[in-house]
């Protein structure tokens, strides 16, 4: 394999988002393959269905790594990927480029006398939901000031896009610090902004920007404040969150972060109050009732999703639970969720 000649070609290719090592690699894309990919790469690269079949997709990240992989393995020397990134001349903006945007927008707000909106204020809001006081966001929400959010896109619906995008992002991480898991939280940063995406109404938007903070406050109101914050307590949640669907054992988590399964049981019991055992059903029966109100999944596929044994063992464990059987809890909340809106 010519390996110079691949790193020297990559550059051209990357920006068009295609990778191309060798034919007996093939052509490799990281989105995912349409026509006018297709195209591009039978124009540019002489690449076409007779030759090498459809495209394939692979993850940039994926691809990165087997790219490294392959660089080391010929070499015998290490490279990363931010090294690679510059031996082709992919380090993003130049330094004058960026610093001539910054002091454009400088020139720009300073001319027009228009400042941004206050930092403090912004402070205010946050430190309401790491506090998880829903009266404290209203008001600091409600508060009127001199200036104006920043300018972070011309077109007025990816505009409120892109402020709910920031908005949501930084709530996020004031919920974490309130005590809110991350994995948890990152999921609800993806739920919402996958979701204004799909929107055009820029009040719509904001609406669903401000929903969302206002989900983060009443997340971490809902935490204990009173209970020790721990490392490994939090990884293991963590873990947990991300397992939910799946048979979870006490001594895979303590392998996962590394310390005994006599310790992790003593610890957890000894911080949260309760076994990990009656945690993880605890956080299974949550999803649930997310399921059963906001999706359409029958009971028998709910109870399969989160690896419980069977569909009458999942309704005895719901109902000691929430103190009625999962059937009940839908029509009663389902309908609930349905005059709300």
């Amino acid at each position: 394999m010519n390996w110079d000649f691949v790193l020297n070609q990559w550059v051209s290719i990357f920006h068009c988002n295609i990778y191309y090592l060798e034919k007996n690699i093939g052509p490799v894309s990281i989105v995912e393959p349409v026509r006018e990919l297709e195209k591009y790469m039978e124009e540019k690269h002489f690449v076409g269905r007779g030759a090498h079949g459809w495209i394939g997709f692979c993850e940039r990240k994926v691809f990165i790594a087997g790219v490294l992989i392959l660089w080391n393995n010929i070499t015998g020397k290490v490279c990363t990927a931010e090294e690679l990134r510059v031996k082709n001349g992919l380090e993003g903006l130049e330094t004058w480029e960026a610093r001539a945007s910054v002091q454009k927008v400088i020139f720009q707000r300073q001319e027009a006398e228009l400042p941004h909106n206050p930092y403090d204020k912004e402070r205010r809001e946050l430190d309401s939901i790491r506090r998880g006081d829903k009266e404290m966001l209203r008001r600091s929400i409600e508060e009127t000031y001199r200036g104006e959010v920043g300018k972070l896109s011309r077109n007025e619906i990816r505009q409120a896009k892109n402020i709910a995008i920031c908005v949501i992002t930084l709530a996020s991480r004031a919920a974490i610090e309130g005590g809110m898991l991350p994995e948890e939280a990152f999921s609800m940063v993806d739920g919402y902004i996958l979701k204004i995406e799909e929107m055009a109404n820029v009040v719509k938007i904001d609406a669903a920007m401000r929903q969302a903070e206002y989900e983060f406050a009443e997340c971490v109101s809902n935490i204990d404040g009173k209970k020790e914050r721990n490392e490994l307590i939090e990884k293991a949640k963590n873990f947990i969150f991300q397992n939910l669907h799946s048979e979870i054992v006490v001594g895979q988590i303590g392998r996962q972060i590394g310390v005994s399964t006599a310790y992790l049981s003593s610890l957890f019991r000894r911080v949260e109050g309760i076994t990990i055992q009656q945690y993880i059903r605890r956080e299974k029966i949550r999803l649930a009732e997310n399921m059963l109100r906001y999706s359409e999944y029958d009971v028998k596929s709910i109870a399969s999703y989160l690896a419980f044994c069977s569909q009458s063992h999942f309704g005895k464990v719901f109902k000691e639970e929430t103190g009625m059987t999962p059937s009940k809890y839908r029509n009663k909340f389902k309908n609930y969720e349905k005059s709300k809106n």
